[in-house]
């Protein structure tokens, strides 16, 4: 059971807000006519210099991705901006992170549930969301090796979930345990070569899917090339010319 800690979450070193010792950083993330303050940690791959959350890792078989603002989330917000708003209807996030995207998904009107492997990212996100005046329906802890039955969701939502190819499956079975069958689940990723084949692995599991061309900028001027993976269980009627 997940269980928020937010008084020991975070602490202060030398004027700084820190977790384990690193220091935080907060983002201006705009968005359309929207803004969100995101809090992340600023260097992630410090943790590793941590030898007690390096135990930590070996247990669990995970790194500490789920601490960082990472391009594809914002591909996703925008792409929630630019979409019908969810009028009430339920959405879920594999993979939170610090938040963004289940916060922007709020935003435009979804009922969100929030999910991560990892407990402290979604300490993380629960923080940002309070800090952004937006009540996620639910924060949970949520594997997809071994994906949850039960309940359906007319989005299904992940941000740079596709990095290890050993997940693509596993990924590929959570959306179809937890998508309604006229709902639709879009990924954003940024353009990893080990998710090349990601589409064609999609549509031999059943799904219709689209590819759609995106890109993000977290730290201007950079500007991130990406795209967008949008799995249906149907395929999108015919308009005529």
């Amino acid at each position: 059971m997940y269980c928020a800690d937010k008084i020991s979450l975070f602490e202060q070193r030398n004027g700084l807000t820190c977790y384990r010792g690193l220091p935080l950083e907060r983002r201006r993330i705009a968005i359309a006519s929207d803004a969100f303050d995101i809090i992340s940690l600023k260097d992630a791959a410090a943790l590793l210099d941590d030898a007690e959350f390096v135990r930590e890792c070996e247990k669990t078989d995970r790194l500490p991705y789920g601490f960082e603002l990472w391009p594809a989330s914002l591909m996703l917000a925008e792409h929630l901006y630019r979409h019908e708003p969810g009028q009430g209807r339920r959405a879920i996030e594999l993979g939170c992170g610090v938040g963004l995207v289940s916060i922007a998904a709020v935003r435009r009107g979804w009922q969100t549930l929030a999910t991560d492997c990892d407990p402290v990212p979604l300490q993380f996100a629960e923080f940002n969301a309070e800090a952004n005046s937006v009540e996620i329906a639910a924060f949970q802890l949520l594997d997809w090796h071994h994906p949850p039955t039960g309940s359906r969701f007319s989005r299904v939502l992940a941000a740079d979930v596709l990095y290890q190819r050993c997940d693509h499956l596993p990924v590929l079975q959570s959306i179809d345990q937890l998508l309604e069958q006229e709902g639709m689940a879009v990924l954003a990723d940024p353009n990893r070569g080990i998710a090349d084949d990601f589409a064609a692995r999609a549509e031999a599991h059943g799904f219709c899917v689209e590819v759609i061309p995106a890109a993000a900028s977290i730290d201007a001027p950079s500007l991130v090339a990406g795209r967008l993976f949008v799995l249906r269980r149907t395929p999108l009627p015919i308009t005529p010319a």
